[in-house]
């Protein structure tokens, strides 16, 4: 495994954690692909424009976020990161803390920079 791709995908994810802390939708969006798959704990799941636009509605609010325990996985062109993911969230005005194992799909689009292209969360029993 590459350790320019680990350094650089775990840079991407460290972006878009500033990004959706910040409620920064510019630069989410930059960091989001078109054919971007996004679920949630609750098993549901957004395209990038829906996303976008809860972000920018205010109807999710990161208070906190952090993630560790990075993994890589370089696939060449595409790669998966596993991290844990902590957060202090308000979805629709209702406060939720978040303890997930995460997997993010990195991959090189046709912008050739990398972009989130799915994203899957587990819930971490208590």
């Amino acid at each position: 495994m590459s350790d320019a791709i680990t350094r650089t995908i775990i840079d991407k994810e460290a972006a878009r954690t500033q990004a959706l802390l910040a409620a920064d939708v510019d630069a989410l969006g930059a960091l989001l692909s078109e054919r971007l798959i996004f679920a949630h704990a609750n098993a549901t799941y957004e395209d990038k424009a829906s996303l976008l636009k809860k972000m920018a509605s205010g109807n999710i609010v990161y208070k906190t976020l952090q993630t560790s325990d990075h993994r890589v996985v370089d696939l060449g062109t595409t790669a998966l990161l596993v991290s844990r993911l902590t957060a202090e969230v308000t979805v629709g005005g209702q406060p939720r803390s978040i303890d997930n194992w995460t997997l993010s799909v990195w991959s090189k689009e046709l912008s050739s920079d990398w972009q989130l292209v799915a994203y899957q969360p587990t819930a971490i029993p208590k």
